[in-house]
C-alpha cells in the first residue's frame, strides 16, 4: 500500500511566519515593534530593565502633558514574560518618506522639521531628567580615550544645562504626518530637559550618519536662523554628542565617523 506523506511542504510550512510578521514594524534582537488591534505595541526582551521601561513610559507621558500632539501611552503590560508598552497608532506617513518621494521640496520639509522643534523646545516640565546628565554617563561609557573623556565631561560641566524640552532623537523618521495634514512626534524614550543646541547638534549628526549630508548643512542652518544662534555655538556641541552616540552599536563606517567628531575638535 502506497504511504501517504504528512510532511508540508516548504510553501505551506513558510505561509504562517510570513503572514504572522506582517503587522511588524521594526524587529531588532532584544525590541520587537508592531501594530496590534489598532495600536503600537512595543514589546521589550530581558536586557531590558523594568525600571527604564516603566520611565520611558512616564517621560512619554509627561511630554503629553506639555500639549504637545504626542502618541499617547496607552498602558504598561506584560505580554507572556515580555514587558510591553502600547501607544496609540497614529495613520500618516513619516515625514523622512514625505521628503525621500519629493525631494525637490526638501527645503521646505526642513523648515517645516525645524518649526517641529523649536515649538518642543518652548515646553519644559518639571518632573524630567537633565540631557546634560545623560550625556555624562553616556561620554563615560564611549570607547573614547581616558583624558579625552575627561577633556568632554570638563567642557559638558562648562555649557549651560537648560530646561527646554529637547526630544533627545529627533529626526524625521519620527515625525509622522497624518492624512490631514497634521503632525504628530513619536518615540520620546530619549526626552529629557536641556539646551536647544544641544538637541540641534545630535539632530545634525543623525543626518550625517544617515548620509544626508546636504540635509543636514542646510538643516543646521535653519535651527540657527530660527533661534537665532550662532553656528560656533551649536558646533561646540557636536564633539559632547558625538562621544555620547558613540557608546551606542553603530555601525563600523559611523563608529569612525563619531569618534573622529569627538576627538579632533579643540576642548577649550
Amino acid at each position: 500500500m502506497k504511504k501517504t506523506s504528512t510532511k508540508k511542504t516548504p510553501k505551506a510550512a513558510g505561509r504562517k511566519p510570513q503572514a504572522a510578521k506582517k503587522d511588524v514594524l521594526l524587529e531588532r534582537a532584544d525590541k520587537v515593534v508592531k501594530k496590534d488591534n489598532g495600536t503600537l505595541l512595543k514589546i521589550f526582551g530581558p536586557s531590558y530593565k523594568v525600571s527604564a521601561i516603566l520611565n520611558e513610559a512616564m517621560n512619554e507621558a509627561r511630554a503629553a502633558e506639555t500639549g504637545l500632539p504626542v502618541a499617547k501611552v496607552l498602558e504598561v503590560l506584560k505580554v507572556g514574560d515580555r514587558w510591553c508598552i502600547r501607544r496609540e497608532w497614529i495613520e500618516g506617513e513619516t515625514l523622512a518618506d514625505v521628503m525621500e518621494n519629493d525631494r525637490k521640496h526638501l527645503a521646505k520639509y526642513l523648515k517645516q522639521f525645524v518649526a517641529i522643534q523649536c515649538e518642543i523646545f518652548s515646553k519644559t516640565s518639571e518632573r524630567m531628567g537633565n540631557l546634560a546628565d545623560k550625556l555624562d554617563k553616556q561620554i563615560s561609557a564611549s570607547p573614547l580615550p581616558k583624558e579625552t573623556r575627561y577633556d568632554l565631561h570638563m567642557k559638558l560641566q562648562s555649557f549651560p544645562r537648560g530646561k527646554a524640552l529637547c526630544h533627545g532623537d529627533f529626526n524625521p523618521t519620527n515625525v509622522i504626518i497624518t492624512p490631514k495634514g497634521d503632525w504628530r512626534v513619536i518615540d520620546w524614550s530619549h526626552v529629557r530637559l536641556g539646551d536647544p543646541l544641544a538637541d540641534v547638534a545630535r539632530t545634525y549628526l543623525l543626518f550625517w550618519l544617515s548620509g544626508h549630508i546636504a540635509a543636514a548643512e542646510k538643516y543646521m542652518a535653519l535651527a540657527c536662523e530660527a533661534l537665532k544662534a550662532k553656528l560656533p555655538d551649536v558646533q561646540k556641541w557636536l564633539p559632547i554628542v558625538a562621544a555620547a552616540e558613540s557608546s551606542r552599536d553603530q555601525s563600523p563606517k559611523n563608529h569612525e565617523l563619531l569618534l573622529h567628531w569627538a576627538s579632533v575638535v579643540d576642548i577649550e
